[in-house]
């Protein structure tokens, strides 16, 4: 290990080497010949680059009087990206000064590494970059050879959070909700973008109605007032929210989620009639395992159902036969599976067409014998007509913003989860691009 009475002597060679190695841009900053070694650093072998910090005398940082000299040095291990998995150290010496005037004893700074601190800027930066990946801060933290809380503190310090502005809100809105952590304050976080860009514009922690108008109330009138559109699911919440902070806002449902209603009933038919069903009668229990098994046949949009090509069933002997065979069979097991089927497939088409007349004028003359759960669930949508209309005249949707809630799920599945709600949201908000490096 080189000495300071070693390295007061600059190598004009090896100094130029080094600095074009470690990128050093500062001319304070001197290399001597021994400024190489291989050392033992935290009981981990280490590539050790010794070099010495030193200008002339600046005016005393406390009382500004020009009567600063040099006092000794001061040696500082500052952590550089590791090479071929070998950790990699700047010992650096650096001059002290005394003030004559004030007795205020000070360091000599350089650019490459923050004051009091000991990981260099480049390595900081490197660990910033990666926060923008889709990898755990763990994994992070092995790769460069730091600690889990150091690359917590860089996440906390590198980024900036976005200042919203109190006067814009996005006139198109999606919202949306995502499982949280555990120290969030709700069950549930909340999500809103652009709809027209697909950007996300925030997250917050709690989706709780007061929390929202709490939230929304810190824009101005004319911003909420500007909000023309909002897509959202079906949460009764929402809806009552919007209505009170956004006075011009058309509200849309969400198109998938009007599918999913419709599915869900039928699919809740279907189980119904299966559990119908004697299970001691040998036939009965055929019906059942066919009924349980092409669960994907009779839930299939009609017009997806295959009507030539022949393909083998097992639970039907072996047999060669269509999808619209085997469709037909299941539909002749109950009379009430089948009204309910069409109903299904009539109200699909309606919606597919984005007919709103004709897909209310069907829910308004339901059959008669139609099972009363699935009458109810398909009656449930006119709770929400206004806004299924909305959803069938806008080309409006959550679709990016149900993107955004797959990589919000990745992003937490590699990095087995969170602890804290602020971390969730820089990575989400990084990964992004939202957050800016300072």
């Amino acid at each position: 290990m080189s000495s300071i009475k070693n390295i007061k002597y600059k190598d004009n060679c090896l100094d130029k080497t080094i600095k074009q190695i470690l990128n050093i841009h500062d001319s304070n900053i001197t290399f001597s010949k021994d400024a190489v070694s291989k050392e033992k650093v935290h009981d981990r072998m280490a590539t050790v680059f010794t070099g010495r910090l030193s200008y002339p005398s600046p005016r005393c940082e406390c009382c500004g009087y020009d009567s600063v000299i040099h006092h000794g040095y001061k040696d500082s291990w500052i952590q550089l990206l590791p090479y071929q998995e070998v950790s990699t150290y700047l010992h650096l010496y650096k001059q002290r000064f005394y003030c004559k005037q004030c007795h205020h004893t000070f360091s000599a700074k350089t650019y490459y590494v923050a004051e009091n601190c000991y990981l260099s800027q480049a390595l900081k930066f490197a660990i910033a970059v990666d926060l923008k990946k889709k990898i755990s801060m763990k994994d992070i933290a092995q790769r460069y050879l730091v600690s889990a809380k150091t690359v917590e503190r860089v996440l906390d310090s590198f980024f900036e959070e976005p200042r919203l502005k109190p006067n814009y809100l996005p006139k198109h809105l999606l919202i949306d909700e995502f499982k949280g952590t555990k120290d969030c304050q709700g069950a549930m976080c909340f999500i809103l973008s652009d709809a027209d860009t697909g950007k996300i514009f925030d997250i917050l922690e709690d989706r709780r109605s007061f929390k929202l108008i709490a939230y929304f109330m810190r824009f101005t009138y004319h911003a909420r007032k500007n909000v023309s559109h909002v897509v959202m699911d079906m949460n009764a919440g929402y809806d009552s929210v919007t209505k009170f902070v956004f006075p011009n806002a058309r509200i849309s449902i969400d198109r998938f989620h009007v599918i999913q209603q419709l599915n869900r009933a039928f699919n809740k038919q279907r189980i119904k009639t299966m559990n119908h069903l004697k299970k001691s009668d040998p036939q009965a229990m055929k019906k059942y395992r066919k009924l349980k098994k092409y669960w994907r046949t009779i839930l299939k949009k009609n017009r997806k159902i295959n009507y030539s090509s022949l393909k083998q069933y097992p639970l039907f002997q072996r047999k060669y036969l269509t999808e619209s065979e085997v469709l037909d069979y299941l539909l002749s097991i109950d009379e009430r599976l089948r009204t309910s089927y069409d109903v299904y497939q009539n109200l699909l088409d309606a919606f597919d067409t984005k007919d709103y007349k004709d897909f209310y004028e069907r829910i308004d003359h339901l059959p008669t014998m139609l099972d009363p759960t699935f009458k109810k669930a398909i009656l449930y949508l006119n709770k929400h007509k206004q806004a299924i209309i909305n959803a069938l005249k806008y080309p409006y949707s959550n679709g990016k913003l149900e993107g955004k809630n797959n990589l919000i799920k990745v992003i937490k599945r590699v990095a087995f989860g969170f602890r804290t709600f602020h971390h969730l949201r820089m990575r989400i908000l990084i990964q992004q691009n939202l957050c800016d490096i300072i």
